[in-house]
């Protein structure tokens, strides 16, 4: 019997060989693909690095910080986070960025390895948002796309693990899915069951870790507390692991649009106005240096019931943030004072009387300070001084040189960076302490109550007082400070805790 040969489809190679044959006249195009990188990170192949990466750091979290005292834990963390944003990074790192990643990370936590307060808390904050930035947008990094990572991890990034996991479901009949799965589960459910039970009451370690799980705790408050924990903890760490321009914003600058017309401001601020003021202030701060000038050398009286400490202290504060105002004034102006000689004369003059106006603040401030002991607050405004005669110093350069205002605002911000980041390492309460001990019998007795409530840190500056003088300042107040923040816990260990702790117990 003949069989007939049937040819039920042509081979796709033909097909495609053939494409001139089709009456479109046009070759099939071939199906798009995806890009890495490109969506939501769970439905992409880095999943499976990040979900389980995800996972170990809400878990090192957990164990770092749940129920625990912090202190060294949180400079812990941050390393291995930024570990962990180097290794989700979208361009592979080089050894050489690893470095100088490894390198970041560890001065920006540095201070909260020598003690954790606010401020080292806050520059492993922004260790972490830099690098998280850096890793991002990488060479064209800029302080707008820092500030814009800033802004939006806490914020848009704590909603992303949601909303990336809504996209990741795949949509489905839930009527045969349910079924499909239950038919799927029932049988490992129940023979699992009966071998788990059967192999704890073979292995008493295993029926150990059974009985300790109790279903009765899934109503009591600290296991919901705790699951919170893991939540936020995840809501917050996922959006360092899904380093995207698609949620942080691409690289490209906003538009600039300009206004047609002359300006509003022009009818205050004009190359008129700026002259007139200019003259005026340089003779209201000439009027105002003279008589500081005159009072601190002792030839102006002061007025009837003022005391020398009362004039110090009035004038500290005003003059400083005259000084800040003085400077922002010649920002607003430059424009103007730029390229005229004489109204850039003027403005030399003007920042140089606000320099010596700021210096005799600080003069003030040393006196009042010798009258009335040291304080935190009074060694925040030598600090505030200090960065406010280095912003005009700046200014200075600025106007000389020809530089525009993003380049003195790049280095007024360092400077204040760099002296945030000493003031970190610095224990202010024992320079209180000490200060407040050795300068005049007066402050010893008035200013006691205050030196002991600085706690700890404060104990090496007083022993060494009351160990020269054998006068008693604060007795077991302090001692009892020192066994309350005695290091129990290796997470909450501190370099200058431990150094402290180290000298009281040398001491007794």
């Amino acid at each position: 019997m003949r069989q007939e040969l049937i040819i039920h489809g042509i081979p796709d190679s033909l097909r495609l060989d053939a494409w001139w044959l089709e009456a479109a006249g046009e070759p099939p195009q071939a199906q798009p693909r995806r890009q890495p990188g490109r969506g939501p990170l769970l439905v992409s192949m880095r999943a499976r690095h990040a979900i389980p990466l995800l996972a170990s750091l809400v878990a090192i979290a957990d164990w770092l910080f749940w129920d625990q005292p912090a202190g060294i834990s949180v400079a812990v963390f941050a390393l291995i986070l930024s570990a962990a944003v180097m290794a989700m990074k979208p361009r592979r790192p080089t050894i050489r960025e690893w470095a100088g990643a490894a390198g970041f990370a560890l001065l920006s936590n540095l201070p909260a390895a020598i003690d954790l307060q606010v401020l080292s808390v806050l520059f492993s904050l922004g260790g972490l948002i830099c690098l998280t930035a850096w890793a991002v947008y990488g060479p064209v990094l800029s302080e707008r796309l820092a500030l814009r990572t800033a802004l939006r991890l806490p914020t848009f990034g704590a909603a992303l693990l949601l909303r990336n996991a809504l996209c990741a479901m795949p949509a489905s009949d839930l009527s045969s899915g349910l079924r499909r799965h239950a038919a799927s589960l029932a049988l490992p459910l129940l023979m699992g069951s009966v071998f788990l039970m059967l192999l704890a009451s073979a292995n008493p370690v295993l029926e150990e870790a059974l009985a300790e799980l109790d279903p009765g705790r899934l109503f009591e408050l600290e296991f919901w507390l705790r699951l919170l924990f893991w939540t936020v903890a995840a809501a917050l760490l996922w959006p360092c692991l899904n380093l995207s321009e698609t949620w942080l914003g691409s690289t490209a600058p906003a538009a600039n649009v300009q206004k047609a017309g002359p300006s509003r401001a022009a009818f205050l601020i004009n190359p008129v106005s700026v002259r007139n003021s200019l003259v005026l202030f340089n003779l209201l701060f000439l009027a105002q240096t003279m008589m500081d000038l005159g009072i601190l050398t002792g030839g102006v009286a002061l007025p009837d019931g003022m005391s020398y400490a009362a004039y110090a202290h009035r004038g500290a504060y005003p003059l400083v943030v005259t000084a800040l105002l003085a400077g922002v004034f010649t920002l607003v102006t430059r424009s103007m004072t730029g390229t005229d000689r004489t109204l850039r004369a003027l403005v030399y003059l003007w920042l140089a009387q606000n320099m010596i106006l700021v210096l005799t603040a600080a003069i003030r401030l040393q006196h009042y300070v010798a009258a009335y002991a040291l304080t935190y607050l009074r060694i925040a405004a030598f600090v505030w001084m200090a960065l406010v005669l280095a912003g005009l110093v700046l200014t200075v350069v600025q106007i000389h040189r020809g530089h525009g205002t993003a380049w003195l605002l790049r280095r007024c911000f360092a400077a204040l960076v760099a002296a945030l980041y000493i003031c970190s390492f610095v224990n202010f309460a024992d320079v209180i302490a000490r200060y407040n001990l050795t300068h005049g019998s007066t402050l010893v007795t008035q200013d006691t109550s205050y030196i002991c409530s600085l706690g700890a840190a404060a104990y090496p500056a007083v022993h060494a007082f009351e160990t020269a003088t054998g006068q008693q300042v604060c007795g077991s107040a302090i001692h009892s400070d020192l066994n309350r923040t005695t290091i129990t816990n290796w997470r909450e260990w501190g370099f200058r805790r431990w150094r402290i702790q180290a000298y009281y117990q040398q001491q007794t």
